[in-house]
């Protein structure tokens, strides 16, 4: 049996996203496509605009044929952790073929950067020096785009597996605005929120947006009424950055202001976003170091072909498809980002009783 894997975000699902879905099939002939994806957050430390069951029901209407969520803590991390991470969950459904985007779309040169033997020492004293981690890849690697980056992470992932690496051509760039029949999920995003019509750059109607503006009263408070000590037991806050963070969130009272006077050359964007992300659900340190291996799927949505592939494979990984069957602690972490999600719709209610139930199920 010939199975094809993928990784995604969408954030939202797009015409792109659609493409990616479309190119792997035509590339790979697969039997089966899965797909690991983030649930409500994104890895670079943005809230989902749409919930995780809305994006599995966006891509089984796609072409996608099993959705599998990666886990929260291994989502919002650096590319590196949320790469590897994804890659394992799909080396453990047992793809052959693994198809992602990239800027440059030239496997050979990302196969000999992802075999370089990077000097950590020196990568750490680049990012002491003031450069973000990708940054400070780049200069040690060459110049590398960010869909670049993840592909290396993701055949540095590969090794030793005998899944096959495909890549494609990204169809438009990552951070444009510009709106078109394929746009960037950033741009639909801006369109969204500025209530602009999007509908011809995504498949998909989107109902209630949410943004992560929307929690920085949540994450006000706490930083209001945290002491430093208990902020700094948190997860990826060192270095002092949490009195940063104390003191701007009495300075500012939007998000982009006390976000834009966060960064730095040593705290890009991402970073602070993911540490946020982390303050705001009470993830900490102690909680990321006692999580076991990973070694379960959580199951989103799947088709008659994926069904049939669960049964087939449910004696190599513990296959979960109820909220109460994802072991400690994940499920723990699981429960309380999910809560921290559901806050912000209109009927929160409805959200909670949807992420106890079954997954996504579609006819093919």
């Amino acid at each position: 049996m010939k199975i094809t894997g993928i990784i995604t975000e969408y954030n939202p699902f797009h015409n792109g996203h659609k493409y990616h879905i479309d190119q792997a099939r035509l590339l790979t002939s697969p039997d089966l496509l899965v797909c690991v994806c983030t649930g409500n957050y994104n890895q670079r430390g943005d809230i989902s605009i749409i919930n995780k069951f809305e994006k599995a029901k966006a891509a089984l209407e796609n072409g996608v044929d099993l959705i599998i969520e990666l886990p929260y803590i291994y989502t919002v991390q650096n590319a590196y952790v949320f790469g590897s991470k994804a890659v394992e969950l799909l080396n453990s459904v047992h793809i052959n073929n693994l198809v992602f985007g990239s800027e440059t779309n030239n496997l050979d040169e990302l196969i000999k950067y992802s075999e370089l033997q990077i000097d950590v020492t020196r990568l750490k004293q680049l990012m002491h020096d003031g450069s973000s981690f990708p940054k400070a890849y780049g200069l040690l690697a060459g110049s590398l785009y960010p869909n670049d980056i993840l592909a290396v992470t993701y055949l540095k992932a590969l090794k030793g597996t005998n899944i096959k690496p495909i890549s494609i051509q990204r169809t438009n760039n990552y951070h444009s605005n510009d709106m078109d029949i394929i746009s960037s999920a950033s741009a639909i995003r801006k369109a969204i929120k500025e209530n602009k019509d999007y509908h011809h750059s995504t498949p998909i109607n989107i109902n209630e947006a949410i943004y992560i503006d929307d929690l920085y009263p949540y994450l006000r408070n706490i930083l209001f009424t945290s002491s430093s000590i208990d902020l700094s037991k948190i997860f990826l806050v060192d270095e002092g950055i949490e009195n940063l963070l104390k003191d701007n969130a009495i300075k500012y009272d939007n998000y982009t202001d006390f976000l834009e006077n966060s960064i730095s050359r040593r705290y890009t964007k991402s970073r602070i976003q993911r540490i946020l992300l982390h303050i705001i659900n009470n993830i900490k340190k102690e909680d990321v170091l006692n999580l076991p291996e990973l070694n379960y799927i959580r199951v989103l949505g799947f088709n008659n072909k994926g069904q049939e592939y669960l049964k087939q494979i449910k004696n190599d990984i513990k296959v979960v498809t109820t909220f109460k069957n994802i072991p400690e602690p994940y499920k723990s972490i699981e429960w309380k980002t999910n809560l921290i999600y559901a806050s912000l719709l209109k009927d929160s209610n409805a959200y909670i009783k949807r992420e106890l139930q079954e997954p996504v199920i579609t006819k093919e």
